[in-house]
């Protein structure tokens, strides 16, 4: 679309979805690097980059490939005609992860941990703008139809071009989580900083950031992915897509984590008991929002709602375990 082009020159286009894209991996790069750098070796996130940013392409393409194998002539043609599909953003945080095991194997960083926490906000910020750049294209539109004339606009909806060239407003996903995002970013930082005054009584003292952005990320995504009509799904399964059982399952593993930790910690207590059936039971009534929403189309609000709700409990129990793990705070020299 040309209203979307940035520069144009003979066969040459650059489009704005795309300096957003390369502005979000700069400034991925260059905070976590700020971050690191006083506590790390700065060496190994240069190195990190070029390794993180081409399996970042690979396995996100591979991931679209086979979710959408409908938009692309075959897997060869989906690696040697990038003009073409869309990538998922489970296989950045894949790629990520195993060039920051493949940097601490080669002994250029001391802490894998201590990486993933630098990455931590950095990434939020990265895929906020990611997100961001879906408004210049077509694809920062929900399944849900805006009717209201005083919500046809930002930050709730989002215009784009039907087939028929008649604009349509939707629920402005990508939007809404590009907002969700930096305020998320924000949150990683000051728990950065802040958490170093908490010791723990079990398990690594590194990795927790990391662990906390994979926690309130996958929760924004369970909702949200919810709300698109082009999500991700397993070829052999129609109802949740593969970005919501990633999710779930990356939530119930930061549990689990910490549940093992607490236990070790502090012995089997009766607090542990309800903590595990409120995580339950928020998965449960989420999925059932989760089928209700598929199947009444006017309980959008309600759903959602009710969704948000149980993943913003899924979150507040995890992060109730992670401090049972946590030594007390540790006084300041004036306050003591």
């Amino acid at each position: 679309m040309t209203e979307n082009i940035a520069i144009y020159t003979g066969d040459f286009s650059v489009y704005w979805s795309s300096i957003l894209i390369c502005l979000a991996v700069i400034a991925w790069f260059f905070l976590s690097l700020a971050v690191y750098a006083p506590r790390g070796r700065a060496s190994a996130l240069w190195v990190f980059l070029p390794i993180g940013t081409v399996l970042s392409l690979l396995l996100s393409r591979l991931i679209h490939w086979y979710c959408h194998a409908e938009n692309y002539g075959s897997l060869k043609a989906a690696f040697t005609d990038f003009s073409l599909g869309s990538y998922c953003l489970p296989g950045v945080l894949l790629g990520v992860t195993l060039a920051v095991l493949l940097v601490r194997l080669l002994h250029l960083s001391d802490s894998a941990g201590r990486m993933f926490d630098a990455l931590a906000p950095g990434a939020a910020l990265g895929f906020a703008l990611i997100r961001l750049s879906a408004l210049f294209n077509n694809s920062c539109r929900g399944k849900i139809v805006i009717t209201d004339p005083a919500y046809q606009r930002l930050p709730i909806a989002a215009a784009y071009k039907t087939a028929a060239g008649v604009a349509d407003y939707r629920f402005a996903t990508f939007f809404v989580h590009f907002l969700l995002l930096l305020l998320l970013a924000g949150l990683l930082l000051r728990f950065y900083y802040k958490r170093g005054r908490r010791p723990m009584k079990s398990g690594p003292r590194c990795g927790h950031t990391a662990l906390l952005f994979l926690l309130l990320y996958s929760a924004t995504e369970i909702v949200l992915d919810s709300t698109r009509y082009d999500s991700s799904f397993l070829r052999s399964n129609g109802f949740v897509s593969l970005v919501q059982i990633l999710s779930a399952l990356s939530i119930l593993g930061v549990l689990v984590f910490y549940s093992v930790h607490s236990v070790r910690a502090n012995g089997l207590h009766f607090y542990h008991f309800p903590l595990w059936l409120g995580f339950l039971a928020s998965v449960g009534v989420a999925g059932y929002m989760e089928y209700l929403v598929q199947r009444h189309g006017d309980w959008y609000l309600k759903c959602y709602g009710a969704m948000s709700g149980c993943c913003l409990l899924m979150c507040l129990i995890v992060y109730i375990m992670y401090l049972t793990v946590c030594q007390k705070r540790r006084k300041r020299p004036a306050e003591e």
